[in-house]
């Protein structure tokens, strides 16, 4: 019991010798437990020597309450996993009995070890070997024999005897039991056989224990063969001996109904009449036999039975002897059948899923009685003649069997009378059966048949009928059942049988006088004859469904013998007489569907007509009041539930003179005093509307009669203020589990009233003395579980499972409260000193907001000491889980678990005097935390060179993930040890060293922040990112921390994402089996570099890794990795490939060879995959046994297929299992003429693939399929695979609940939408694109099926007008509610107006992002009719949780949201991006700011017409007094100055707004407390980017004046931008200031970047004002600063201010020519060490002075790297008259070239000037008034330019606004060789290009524009706009091609 309450220890073995006892043990150990709730879940299987999977599977699933419905073995497994994985709160243990070799736990669907902390094992075996090396046990037990006096005590026990009168019989007493080789199973057996027995007897015992025996078999010992021989033999009676052999043969979990049945066909059950009769006396001779302990309770359920292994060896011995018989079992192999001889005198022959090559032609057993085939081999048929010789068979059971049809050799089994057909494929006929007159029991349970032939009928002494689940079956023939006059039960749950329209009525069941069970499923009780149910009366047990939406169980279950449930569709008055008098005899009722009914058991009004109800279940009683109509007693009722009965008031109405008579009726309790529930044990309230469950005045001794209640669950009760008081609370003594959620007026769980005194102030008071389980969940206004008043401690002493989630107003568990109650004061502190929690084991705690603190100091003695699990998530302001106190204050010394995530305050986890005591601690998760360090610094006192170690010697597994503010594991000198460590995750950990390799630094120190990890001896599961990679790639890490990992997950870092995937690092990893890659940039895959620098394919081999999954790859393109990639040598064993959401992927991409060994192939979510691979690269699967693909929409074929492509046979020889789910475009397996073998296959599931057509074009053979599934228990056949993919097409099954829809032009879907015979229910996801004539998708009615559909993508629709349009049939539908959409795109729908249209309210509560793009017509999301002035959102939508908002395009907008929009929407949205919106003046109105709390990203780009971001305020009575505080993004009036607050914003994109001058119009401030990134760019009249707010004249309301153009885009305070990280301001041309006024070191705090470019009228960026600032402008966090084009920029700041930058390290000034200096005052950059004028580019010499390189580089002007230069008006005399431009070292980099506005030069460049551009690519000239020549080169020949090679790489010339140019150059001659591009605008007195003509311009001759003085060869485009003083353009046309565009000329 120890080991598996150590967290360390998830698997540990008993191993012993058969009958020692393990069983026994094992079953103890889970009665201990599952009373000690020490797991949630504990479940017990038997594994036995032939495991059976399936069934191992199905066990587990049935105990967890799990129903798996999918047929595929590895969606089951999958399905038990994901439930096993959640069952983690409190951990689950799985017991698995009887092992004898490894079992795949796998394979099962058993998490364990790192994969699931909450999943132990405990394991019972023969054999330590399998338990230890097979299955990898971590501690094992031996079971040995027992003693001499235990094995005494024990006989004697069993034998209820002490043997103390006569000595004789004591003295053979004690010699028989020695004989019994102290061997438990043999003691007991022995024992209880001699039970009472006289001394003779016991003599006779002893001799026959020492006889030897020879022929007893080799698995057990001779004493212990004797014995249990002994027991069977002294059985009273052979009829008991005969049912305890067959109970031996069939063994264990076989159901005892199907016992009887066999019982009752051999004539086993003497003196009975009947069934009945016969179940009570197998029932009683089983008691027997377990009394006997030869038989076993099941570990199955109460319906099965078990033997144990020893008794079945030798009553199988006893049986083969006696009685002739023939078994075999699971994994038993049969080559050859038995002799003719043994087979002769075989009487009976038991089959238990063996393995048989061949079953006989016949089976010649004259004798045979009994025989028994179960079989799941798909080729096994019966000949048919194979009964001709066992005519006296009087028992045939054929399970799992399928047949063509039955062989008709059945026909001569006269004496057959049971006969079991169970979960066979038999198809229709059947009829043969009809032959068989001795037949007394038929059972076809779970078989595929659709119809009951009338030769059923002739089966006149049939009992028993069985077609429960047959789930196809809708029509029994007339006749049939009347004529089963003998018929005593009838099980018909589960079918289709549509009574009113099948030939056989519920009528024929009149005729069967002996019928006393029936079990059926009657859709509608209209159907059924009058008088019907009167004739049920007679009934002893029945299982009655009466409305289609009940469903019939999986699982058989016999607890109570009288079941009624009841759709009561109309009212109580309609209903049948007879059914009412059914609800008088039932014990088990469920009534649901209560229309109209306002007392829902108002049938029931006498006492005893209740007296026998057990379990009551009402639900959806929407007009229900009450339950019963007066106030009786349910003695007996044990389970009640009450779920949505919305307007219940209360059980029963209340009458009389009681205390709550008078109450109003909102205030009356649900429970009355009056009424008596003395044996209720489990209680479920759900969705009902009372105020209170029970009146806070009920009186201790009438709230007794619930003290029995075990199980509370009170659910979404939202009107719920009361639940029970504290004198109430103490009688629930028996209570074990208490649930409570959504109720969200709950405001305490007990009301503490005044207390007696001996419970007052100083003493403990008790509360649930069994309560195990507590939960706590979404409670809104929760403050605490109770207050202290008048009390000192709480206990709960057995609480053992806390969880409290969603209580945002939760103040402690115990909060604390005034006498009156009415105030509570707390520290927010869950657990304090007033309660205490002897037994806690699991503390669960998310998302309660106000929570500061976990545990407090001091806390009461004894408190917390088995706490084992923390799990703490979302607790947003949580400072502390402990906080550092005094040493010993806290003692958690057997915490196990710790899981810390997303606490946002969080400081630290741990005191480092706890962390050093963690002894136990398992399993550490800290994620998403902004924790400095993990554990807190020791005390004072400590010295502080004092090495602290940290020993987690337990601990298995750690995760740190999003730790990205953490420094250090712990503040001060320490070492860490991890011995046990086997699963690591690291990720994005800030600063804290993970690995490292040594703890010395270079002075021979101690390192103070040594790494975390050394040494990590026993690591074998690893995930890190991408930082951590590069670093294993670096060798940076030693390479024996890898050497013992199996498994590595890869995962890209906050978008820092693995670039190239170098796979040569996993040579570091020599035992890695599995690699995962996730979310990671990876362009190529299986790449390596080499030591020059370039890439090639790694050359070496990975032979350890079996699997990998690639997850999220977006960057890998078309293919997995390169052609040339020889991945069948890099990964020679790989097994298993899973990938996953890789997005661009075309095919995998693969060679024949690629997949040599490749067995499981899985392709998840790759959208863009058109197939999976080629027809060449499919032949290499030779090994492939199952193939998974869903939800790749794009796939059109799995086997790409060229056109010209040569056919080939593609065998896939060991294929078993293929998967296609959600491929909407898929067409075909193959579309190419290929053969296709699959010789093994035998699953094929095809899901939502509605244009599948064909499987393939070519050959196809599958000989062992026999079925296609098609969805959730739904199978097709018709004789081969492709017919039957071809059938399913035909049907339109594809569409039958589908959820992946496309919609195009010539689709088939848009055929069967226009029949409108698509089913949209399950709809989750619709594309619709490309569909050129559809106007509309949905009618409202259509619209209102969707309550799945999760996403919407409309695109490329040109018609399209609307999504949802409202029909003139459907004036009744005032509403479409999309309860479950998250997601809408619309897109490129040129004629879209809106998304819904009609008078109808649009309600999407799931609504999470909305995209529209390029959709010019659309003006509103939901519209009555036509018109332009409609808000985008109206009071017509209603989007609770919509999160992001992207509008794009849509020019008729005019207004985004309505003056008012809907309450209660656009509360949650955090993004807001509106791009290119024409219309738009504004973007939010007044009244929508106060909802946006969230908004976190708010972008607005190329919106034209938009003047300021929030629109005016038209609401006049708009009342500041309405808040007292701003917290949230909402708006107050202080003398008349509005305020914004933004609380959540993060990133503000103003880009392209022309006509933006404000923030908003009026005087107001704005505060931006968690901004981080501001960018304002091309807002052509902003002119000042933040102001200081200033106290204007006060105003009122609408008289407020508007504010001037000089304001500035935001008013501001001084803590307006408290976290801005980085600032952009680009392209605001008359921008003057960024900011004005005072800047206080409060503004911008934490600015570490500012970039300002092409602000051309910006002077400076922090504009000087007359107040003093005493301490300087500090910007303590800026690291860049960018200032680039800035023309008239004279300083940073004028003013005399000091300025302080000690964090600048990076400031870039480029074209900035005015800037003479930084600033007049001091200033200091202390990590400043050059200025750059681009990115790494220094300028000037560095002497430590910002100020002083800026003057020198001023006079200077030109920096010497220059490349790109823009000269205006005001700079270009100083660049000319200094000459600098003709200083090679100035120019020789400059490559653009811009002068504009230079207005005295006739001309711009000498030819000795020229010489320094040789770089020089673009020029441009513009705007000079006075220029006459660009160029002048007068007296240089033609020669001598072409040698001086000007301009000779310049690309682009641009010439514009020259009103006086007459030529570019004057020369000779000049040639622009590699000139593409030249423009010449508004230049009219330009005569020719080139002349060397003198004088004015009358001397220019100009016959054309160029002529053989130009050369231009590369001349591309030529454009001329303003007509020129020329004729012609070219003397002599040029040889190369140009583009000419003219204008105005």
């Amino acid at each position: 019991m120890e080991s598996l309450k150590d967290s360390t220890v998830s698997m540990v073995g008993v191993y012993g010798m058969p009958g020692v006892g393990k069983t026994s043990l094992v079953k103890e150990v889970e009665r201990q437990l599952q009373e000690a709730k020490l797991f949630n879940s504990v479940v017990r299987v038997t594994v036995s020597q032939t495991p059976d999977i399936q069934k191992i599977r199905d066990q587990i699933a049935e105990s967890l309450g799990l129903r798996i419905e999918e047929k595929s073995t590895v969606v089951r497994a999958s399905r038990l996993r994901e439930r096993l994985i959640q069952e983690k709160n409190q951990g689950v243990l799985i017991i698995l009995d009887d092992i004898w070799e490894k079992l795949d736990l796998d394979e099962v669907g058993i998490p364990c070890g790192s994969q699931h902390k909450g999943c132990n094992i405990l394991l019972t075996s023969r054999n330590k070997n399998v338990l230890s090396n097979g299955m990898g046990a971590t501690k094992t037990f031996q079971l040995g024999d027992l003693e001499d006096e235990e094995a005494w005590e024990f006989f004697k026990k069993m034998s209820g005897d002490s043997f103390e009168i006569d000595n004789e019989l004591r003295s053979t007493a004690i010699e028989v039991a020695k004989r019994c080789a102290g061997l438990p199973l043999a003691i007991a057996t022995v024992a209880r056989a001699l039970q009472k027995q006289s001394l003779s007897v016991w003599k006779e015992a002893l001799r026959q224990l020492r006889r030897p025996y020879s022929e007893n078999p080799s698995e057990i010992s001779a004493e212990v063969y004797s014995a249990i021989e002994l027991s069977i033999n002294h059985l009273r009676g052979e009829d008991l001996k005969q049912v305890f052999l067959l109970c031996s043969l069939l063994r264990r979990d076989t159901i005892i109904e199907d016992l009887l049945r066999y019982t009752i066909g051999l004539g086993l059950i003497k003196g009975v009449d009947t069934l009945e009769e016969g179940r009570d006396a197998l029932l009683t001779m089983m008691s027997t036999l377990k009394a006997s302990c030869l038989l076993l309770d099941s570990n199955t359920n109460d319906e099965c039975f078990d033997v144990h292994d020893l008794t079945y060896i030798v009553a199988k011995s006893m049986a083969s002897k006696d009685s002739h018989v023939f078994s075999l079992k699971k994994d038993d192999v049969m080559m050859d059948w038995p002799n003719e001889e043994s087979m002769k005198k075989c009487n009976k022959i038991c089959l238990q899923y063996p393995t048989i090559n061949s079953l006989p032609d016949q089976l010649n057993c004259p004798q045979l009685s009994f025989f028994l085939l179960f079989s799941n081999d798909l080729s096994l048929t019966l000949p048919d003649d194979f009964f001709k010789e066992a005519t006296n068979l009087k028992v045939l059971d054929l399970t799992r069997m399928q047949f063509s049809s039955l062989p008709s050799s059945i026909r001569l089994l006269t004496s057959l009378s049971t006969l079991c057909l169970d979960h066979c494929k038999l198809g229709d006929n059947i009829t043969i059966i009809g032959e068989l007159k001795s037949l007394e029991i038929l059972s076809l349970m779970e078989s595929d048949i659709r119809f009951l032939p009338k030769e059923i009928g002739q089966l006149v002494k049939l009992k028993l009928l069985d077609v429960s689940r047959c789930a196809k079956l809708k029509t029994i023939s007339d006749g049939v059942l009347s004529s089963l006059s003998r018929l005593e039960e009838l099980y018909m749950g589960g079918t289709s049988i549509q009574w009113e329209e099948s030939s056989a009525t519920l009528a024929d069941l009149h005729a069967l006088s002996h019928l006393s069970t029936l079990e059926v499923q009657i859709p509608d009780a209209k159907a059924a004859p009058q008088d019907f149910f009167n004739e049920l009366q007679k009934l002893k047990r029945y299982k009655i469904f009466i409305g289609v939406e009940w469903a019939w169980e999986w699982f058989r279950s016999y607890q109570y013998s009288r079941t009624l449930k009841l759709r009561l569709n109309s009212g109580m008055d309609d209903l049948d007489l007879g059914i009412k008098k059914l609800l008088k005899r039932t014990e088990d009722l469920h009534l649901g569907e209560l229309k109209g009914v306002k007392i829902a058991l108002q049938e029931l009004t006498e006492e005893e007509s209740i007296s026998h109800l057990k379990n009551l279940h009402i639900q959806n009683g929407l007009d229900t009041e009450y339950i019963i109509n007066d106030e009786y007693d349910f003695p007996q009722l044990q389970s009640l539930t009450l779920h949505d009965l919305p307007k219940l008031i209360s059980f029963c109405p209340q009458h009389g003179t009681g205390a709550t008579s008078s109450l109003p009726q909102d205030e009356l309790s649900l429970f009355s005093e009056k009424i008596s529930f003395p044996y209720l044990e489990n209680l479920w309230l759900k969705s009902i509307n009372v105020t209170r469950v029970w009146h806070n005045q009920l009186s201790s001794t009438s709230f007794s009669t619930y003290e029995k209640l075990t199980t509370l669950k009170i659910e979404g009760c939202v009107s719920l203020k009361h639940l029970f008081s504290f004198s109430m609370a103490k009688c629930l003594v028996h209570l074990t589990d208490f649930k409570i959620i959504r109720c969200y007026f709950l405001r305490e769980i007990i009301f503490m009233e005044e207390i007696e005194e001996e419970t007052q102030t100083g003493m403990t008071l008790s509360l649930f003395p069994r309560l195990k389980s507590l939960k706590l969940t979404d409670l809104q206004h929760l403050i605490g579980f109770c207050s202290d008043y008048q009390t000192q401690v709480i206990q709960f002493s057995t609480l053992k499972s806390m969880e409290i989630f969603k209580c945002p107003e939760l103040e402690g568990f115990i909060y604390r409260s005034s006498m009156e109650g009415n105030q509570c004061f707390s520290n927010h502190v869950l657990f304090d000193n007033k309660v205490s929690f002897p037994s806690l084991e699991i503390v669960w705690a998310r998302h309660l907001e106000k929570l500061k603190m976990i545990w407090e100091n001091p806390l009461p003695p004894n408190s917390f000491p088995k706490l084992r699990e923390i799990d703490i998530y979302d607790l947003p302001n949580l400072k502390y889980i402990w906080k550092n106190g005094p040493k010993d204050i806290f003692s958690f010394k057997n915490l196990r678990e710790i899981s810390v995530g997303n606490c946002k305050s969080l400081k630290n986890v741990f005191p480092a005097s706890l962390a050093r005591d963690l002894a136990q601690l398992s399993s550490l998760i800290i994620a998403g935390c902004p924790v400095e360090e993990i554990v807190s610094k020791e005390e004072e006192g400590l010295d502080s060179e004092t090495i602290v170690t940290f020993q987690f010697d337990q601990l298995s597994y750690l995760s740190l993930w999003g730790l990205s503010q953490c420094k250090c594991f712990y503040p001060g000198r320490y070492t860490t040890k991890w011995p046990m460590l086997k699963e690591l995750r690291a990720s994005e950990c800030g600063e804290m060293k993970i690995f490292g390799t040594q703890l010395i630094t270079h002075n021979q120190q101690l390192d103070s922040q040594p790494p975390l990890f050394l040494a990590i001896p026993k690591l074998q599961r690893l995930d890190l990112d991408s930082e951590s990679i590069s670093m294993i790639n670096d060798g940076q890490f030693p390479s024996s921390l890898f050497h013992q990992i199996k498994y590595l997950r890869v995962q890209g870092k906050n978008g820092k994402s693995v670039n190239d995937f170098q796979i040569s690092f996993l040579e570091r990893f020599y035992n890695l089996e599995e690699l995962c890659i996730f979310d990671c940039e990876i362009k190529e895959l299986f790449y390596t570099e080499g030591d020059t620098g370039n890439k090639g394919t790694y050359a070496r081999t990975l032979s350890t890794i079996r699997k990998i999954q690639l997850t999220g790859l977006g960057n890998l393109k078309h293919y997995l990795w390169k052609q040339d990639v020889q991945v069948d040598r890099i990964l020679p064993n790989l097994e298993t490939l899973e990938v996953l959401h890789c997005q661009n992927l075309l095919s995998l991409g693969s060679s024949s060879a690629s997949f040599q060994n490749l067995t499981t192939l899985k392709v998840w979510n790759c959208s863009g995959m058109k197939y999976l691979d080629t027809c060449l690269a499919v032949q290499g699967l030779s090994q492939l046994k199952q193939l998974i693909i869903v939800e790749c929409t794009s796939m059109k074929e799995i086997v790409g297929s060229g056109e010209d492509e040569a056919t080939c046979d593609i065998i896939f020889s060991r294929f078993k299992s293929l998967k296609l789910v959600i491929l909407p475009r898929l067409k075909s397996f193959c579309s190419g003429n290929h053969t296709f073998g699959f010789p093994c296959l035998e699953q094929v599931m095809v899901s939502a693939c509605p244009d599948l057509e064909i499987f393939c074009k070519g050959v196809l053979s599958a000989p062992l399929l026999r079925s296609v599934e098609y969805g959730e228990g739904k199978e097709h056949w018709s004789g081969d695979l492709d017919s039957t993919v071809q059938q399913l097409h035909s049907k339109k099954v594809g569409y039958q609940g589908i959820t992946y829809l496309i919609l195009s032009e010539f689709s088939k879907s848009m055929e069967i939408r226009k029949e409108k015979s698509v089913d949209f229910k399950n709809l989750r996801v619709l594309e619709v694109e490309d569909c050129n004539s559809l106007k509309y998708i949905f009618s409202v009615s259509m619209a209102l099926e969707l309550v799945q559909l999760l996403d919407i993508r409309v695109k490329r629709c040109p018609m399209m007008e609307y999504i949802i349009k409202k029909e003139a049939e459907e004036t009744a539908m005032d509403t479409v509610c999309l309860p479950n959409l998250v997601k809408i795109r619309l897109e490129s729908c040129s004629e879209l107006k809106s998304f819904c249209m009609g008078n109808i309210t649009l309600q999407c509560p799931s609504l999470y992002k909305i995209e529209v793009d390029d959709c010019p017509k659309m003006y509103a999301m939901a519209c009555t009719r036509d018109g332009e002035n409609t808000p985008f959102f109206n009071d017509k939508v209603v989007f609770p949780n919509l999160n992001s908002l992207t509008i794009e395009g849509i020019g008729k907008c005019r207004k985004i949201w309505h003056d008012k929009p809907t309450l209660n929407s656009f509360n949650e949205l955090t993004i807001l991006c509106v791009k290119d919106c024409e219309r738009l003046s504004n973007i939010l109105p007044f009244s929508m700011v106060k909802r946006l709390e969230k908004l976190e990203t708010l972008a607005i780009v190329e919106c034209k017409s938009v003047e300021e971001i929030i629109g005016p305020d038209d609401d006049d009575g708009f009342n500041s007094s309405e808040s007292q505080e701003v917290t949230s993004a909402q708006m107050i009036e202080l003398k008349s100055i509005t305020k914004f607050v933004f609380p959540k914003m993060r990133e503000l994109n103003l880009r392209v707004l022309p006509k933006l001058k404000g923030f908003y119009s009026k005087l107001h401030t704005t505060e931006w407390p968690s901004l981080k990134k501001l960018e304002v760019s091309d807002c052509r009249k902003v002119e000042n980017l933040a102001g200081e707010y200033i106290n204007f004249e006060e105003t009122q309301g609408e008289s407020q004046p508007l504010i001037s153009v000089q304001q500035p885009l935001f008013w501001v305070t001084e803590e307006a931008f408290p976290n801005l990280e980085e600032l952009h301001v680009i392209r605001n041309r008359n921008m003057k200031e960024i900011w004005h006024g005072a800047l206080t070191n409060l503004c911008f705090s934490q600015l570490t970047r500012m970039c300002v470019t092409d602000c051309h009228m910006l002077k400076e960026i922090i504009a000087s004002t007359t107040d003093e600032l005493m301490n300087g402008i500090v910007l303590p966090q800026l690291k860049s600063l960018e200032l680039v084009s800035l023309p008239i920029l004279s300083s940073f700041c004028s003013g005399k201010y000091t300025l302080v930058f000690p964090s600048l390290e990076e400031i870039i000034i480029r074209w900035c020519p005015k800037m003479e200096f930084f600033t007049k005052g001091k200033l200091s950059t202390p990590m400043l060490h050059g200025l750059q004028s681009t990115k790494g580019k220094y300028v000037g010499h560095w002497e430590g002075d910002l100020n002083v390189i800026l003057q020198q580089l001023f006079i200077e002007k030109v920096f010497p790297s220059l490349e790109d230069l823009e000269l205006s008006s005001i700079n270009i005399q100083r660049v000319w008259k200094h000459k600098l431009l003709s200083t090679h070292s100035y120019a020789k980099n400059l490559t653009r070239l811009t002068i504009e506005g230079r207005h005295n030069l006739n001309f711009m460049f000498s030819s000795s000037m020229m010489k320094s551009f040789v770089q020089l690519k673009m020029l441009k000239v513009e705007n000079c008034e006075n220029l006459e020549n660009v160029i002048s080169a007068k007296g240089l020949t033609k020669e001598e330019m072409m040698n001086q090679k000007t301009f000779h790489i310049l690309q682009f010339l641009f010439l514009k606004d020259l009103p006086k140019l007459t030529r570019f150059c004057h020369g000779n001659y000049f040639e622009f060789p590699l000139l593409t591009s030249l423009s010449i605008e508004t230049c009219p007195t330009l005569k020719t290009f080139i002349s060397a003509a003198e004088g004015n311009n009358s001397e220019i001759a100009s016959p054309t524009l160029f002529d053989e003085k130009a050369a231009f060869p590369c001349l591309e485009e030529l454009s001329i706009i303003g007509l020129g003083n020329w004729r012609t353009i070219w003397q002599k046309k040029p040889t190369n091609c140009v583009r000419i565009h003219f204008a105005n000329n």
